[in-house]
C-alpha cells in the first residue's frame, strides 16, 4: 500500500505507507528502520539563494582532535587505507596498506580497532600502492581490490569476502584481474550503467585498464572505449560531469603528463580536458596532478574538483553544463604545497566542506599538512601543530567511526622510519554531532552497487539545500572506501528532505524521502533504495 507526502522541492513522492523495514544490522548501534522509496518528480536545480548561509556566530575555535591508540598506529610506511563495513555489524572498518610492512585490517569493536588482517588471510607484505573496496558480486558484503608495484612481481590481488567470521578468498586470477605493474587508483564504478560494478584501474606505468562487468567476468574494454589512457596517471575520479545520466571520468597524469576528462558518450569516451581548458598542459616533468577529491564546496547543487598537485593546487568550480573553472588562484589552496591526496569533509559541522590536504616530500617525514576550513566558500588554514606532525604525506580519509555524528580522521605518512598512521577522534561538543545525518544509497536489493550516486539534503520546510555528497568513486590516496555521506544538519532545521540520484542505464533516476528527523537517524544511517 502506498502513500504519497509532499516534499520540500517541486514533485511528490510515494513511499511504503507505514511500512518499516527492518535492518539487519547490530541492534546496539541505534541503526534507525530502512525506508524504500520512488520519486515521481525531481527538483528544479538549485540556485545561489538557496546555499546555505553564513552565520555571524558560527563556530571559530580551532580544530579539536586527540590521537587515539597511538601505539597501535604507530607503524611506518602507510600508503592507502580506506573505510567499510566488512564484517557487517554496523560500523566502519578500517584497511591500511603498507610498504616495508604487512598490511592491516582494523576490525572495530565498539570504537576500538584491533588488527585482523591475519586472521582475515589479507596481510600482504608486498608493498602496496591501491586498496579499493567494493561488492564486485553484489552479494551483500564488501570486497577488496589490493594493488602493488612491479618490484613485487606479484600481481594485484581481488579478495572476495566470504562472510562475517570467514577469511577473505583471492579470486584474482581466475576473474582476470591479476595485473602486474605500478597501480595507483582503483574505481569500483558502475560505467555502463547496467546495475553491476565495473573495474577501473590507474596505472603509473602502462595504460590504464577499464573492466566491464559481464554475468561476473571481467573483460577489458579500455581500448575499445577509447580509455586506455597512457600517460603516468595517480588519481582518478568518477562522477556525471554533464548530468546525461552516466559517470565521466577525471584522470590526474604526473611527470608533466596532461590531465584528461573523459566524457562518457555512451558506447565511448570522448578527453574534453583540452576544450574544457582543464588539461594543463606545459608542465614541467617534475610537476603534475596526483590525486583528485570530489564535492559541493560552495553549496550551489553541483560537484566541483579539487586537484592535489606537484605544483600549485586546482580547485576545478563546476559552472554548470559540463564547463569548469580553477578558482584557486588568489586563495591559500594555490599555493605549491606538493600536495599527494585530499578529502572532503565538514569537521566543524558549520555546514562548508572543509578539505584536508597531504603534503609529500621524499625523505622529509614533518613535511607539514594542510587542512583548510570552509566559511562560505573562503578557505583558511586552520592544521594544528599536532597535525603538522610527520603529517600523512599519503593517505587521507575521513569517517564517522565512532558514530557520535562528527568526522574523524585516518592519516598515513608512508616514510619507512619516522612516519607513522594517525587516527584522530574529533571533539566537538555534544550538541553539534547531534546536528547530523548520515545516508547510505544502495540498490534495490540493498547492496552498495550504487557508487557515484548524488545526495542532496534539503530544509523541508523552505526547500533549501543543505548539502550535496556524491558515493565514494575514488579519492584519498589510491584508495575507495565504502562510507555513508554526512551531512550537517543546522540549528533550527527540523525535518529535512533526503533526494537520492542514481545513474541508471543512461538516465538519472531520483527518490526521494520526506520530512526526516534526523534525530531519529542519530548514531546510525538513513538507507535509500533504488
Amino acid at each position: 500500500m502506498w502513500a504519497t507526502s509532499s516534499v520540500g522541492c517541486s514533485g511528490v513522492v510515494a513511499r511504503v505507507g507505514g511500512e518499516i523495514v527492518p535492518s539487519t544490522r547490530r541492534p546496539s548501534v541505534g541503526l534507525a528502520p530502512l525506508f524504500a522509496v520512488l520519486a515521481l518528480a525531481a527538483c528544479a536545480p538549485d540556485s545561489p539563494a538557496n546555499r546555505v548561509p553564513v552565520s555571524a556566530d558560527q563556530v571559530s575555535a580551532p580544530p579539536a582532535f586527540q590521537r587515539l591508540q597511538e601505539d597501535l598506529f604507530a607503524s611506518p610506511g602507510a600508503q592507502p587505507n580506506a573505510w567499510a563495513d566488512f564484517d557487517g555489524d554496523g560500523d566502519l572498518d578500517l584497511f591500511v596498506g603498507f610498504r616495508g610492512a604487512q598490511n592491516r585490517l582494523y576490525r572495530n569493536d565498539a570504537g576500538t580497532l584491533v588488527d585482523v588482517a591475519e586472521e582475515y588471510g589479507i596481510a600482504d607484505a608486498e608493498e602496496t600502492r591501491t586498496a579499493a573496496w567494493g561488492d564486485f558480486d553484489a552479494d551483500g558484503d564488501p570486497d577488496l581490490f589490493v594493488g602493488y608495484v612491479p618490484s613485487t612481481e606479484i600481481p594485484s590481488r581481488l579478495y572476495r569476502n566470504e562472510g562475517p567470521g570467514r577469511r577473505f578468498f583471492d579470486v584474482t586470477g581466475e576473474l582476470g584481474l591479476d595485473i602486474v605493474g605500478t597501480t595507483r587508483q582503483a574505481s569500483w564504478i558502475d560505467f555502463d550503467g547496467d546495475g553491476d560494478l565495473d573495474f577501473f584501474l590507474a596505472m603509473r606505468d602502462q595504460p590504464n585498464r577499464l573492466y566491464a562487468n559481464r554475468d561476473g567476468a571481467f573483460v577489458d574494454v579500455a581500448g575499445e572505449v577509447g580509455i586506455d589512457d597512457d600517460r603516468r596517471t595517480v588519481g582518478a575520479v568518477w562522477f556525471d560531469m554533464d548530468t546525461d545520466g552516466d559517470l565521466d571520468l577525471f584522470v590526474a597524469n604526473q611527470n608533466g603528463d596532461e590531465d584528461a576528462f573523459y566524457r562518457n558518450d555512451g558506447a565511448h569516451f570522448t578527453d574534453v580536458a583540452p576544450a574544457l581548458g582543464m588539461n594543463q598542459p606545459g608542465r614541467s616533468e617534475e610537476g603534475g596532478s596526483v590525486g583528485a577529491a570530489l564535492a559541493d564546496y560552495d553549496n550551489d547543487g553541483d560537484l566541483d574538483l579539487f586537484v592535489a598537485s606537484y605544483g600549485p593546487d586546482v580547485l576545478w568550480q563546476n559552472q554548470g553544463g559540463g564547463s569548469f573553472v580553477d578558482v584557486a588562484p588568489g586563495t591559500p589552496l594555490a599555493a605549491d604545497h606538493h600536495s599527494v591526496s585530499a578529502a572532503w569533509g565538514d569537521y566543524d559541522l558549520d555546514g562548508w566542506l572543509d578539505l584536508y590536504v597531504t603534503v609529500f616530500v621524499s625523505g622529509s617525514p614533518e613535511e607539514p599538512d594542510e587542512l583548510f576550513r570552509n566559511v562560505g566558500g573562503v578557505f583558511t588554514d586552520v592544521t594544528t601543530e599536532a597535525m603538522h606532525e610527520r603529517g600523512g604525506s599519503h593517505g587521507v580519509t575521513w569517517a564517522d567511526f565512532d558514530q557520535d555524528g562528527d568526522l574523524d580522521l585516518a592519516l598515513a605518512n608512508n616514510d619507512p622510519e619516522a612516519g607513522t598512521h594517525p587516527l584522530y577522534g574529533n571533539l566537538l561538543e555534544a550538541s553539534g554531532p547531534a546536528r547530523s545525518l548520515q545516508v547510505v544509497v544502495l540498490d534495490g536489493e540493498g547492496r552498495w552497487t550504487r557508487t557515484g550516486a548524488e545526495v542532496r539534503v534539503r530544509d523541508s520546510e523552505t526547500g533549501r539545500l543543505l548539502g550535496l555528497r556524491a558515493s565514494d568513486t575514488g579519492g584519498g590516496y589510491s584508495s575507495q572506501g565504502m562510507t555513508p555521506l554526512h551531512f550537517a544538519i543546522p540549528e533550527g532545521v527540523r525535518r529535512v528532505d533526503v533526494e537520492a540520484t542514481v545513474l541508471i542505464s543512461g538516465t538519472r533516476v531520483s527518490v526521494t524521502v520526506g520530512s526526516v528527523d534526523p534525530a531519529d537517524f542519530a548514531g546510525g544511517l538513513l538507507e535509500v533504495r533504488r
